[in-house]
């Protein structure tokens, strides 16, 4: 199994305030909505950074399904009958690298 790890930098937009656990929630169901339990294990998204301020999050994910992982990304459209939506700002092969785009 590939170790490497690429890192997803997202700008998220919604109205209301959401926590890093509710975002990886959506993220979950989302890609497990799409791609099944199995998909959900290989793809393995974590977070690793989440910013309540700015919102912005850090999303982890094996490197053979980044492009999986950016399309369950872009099929979120909605968190507790709310509209949401997820923009990626940048991919990275380090967390260094992702955050770069923020600056």
């Amino acid at each position: 199994m590939d170790i490497a790890k690429r890192y997803i930098l997202v700008k998220i937009v919604y109205e209301r305030t959401l926590t890093k656990e509710q975002f990886y929630e959506a993220v979950a169901n989302s890609v497990k909505q799409y791609f099944g339990e199995l998909g959900l294990s290989r793809i393995d998204p974590r977070i690793m950074k989440f910013d309540v301020e700015s919102l912005t999050a850090g999303i982890s994910c094996e490197r053979s399904a980044t492009s999986e992982l950016q399309s369950a990304l872009s099929l979120i459209t909605g968190y507790a009958e709310m509209p949401i939506s997820l923009l990626v700002l940048r991919v990275s092969g380090t967390v260094k690298g992702a955050a770069k785009a923020k600056k």
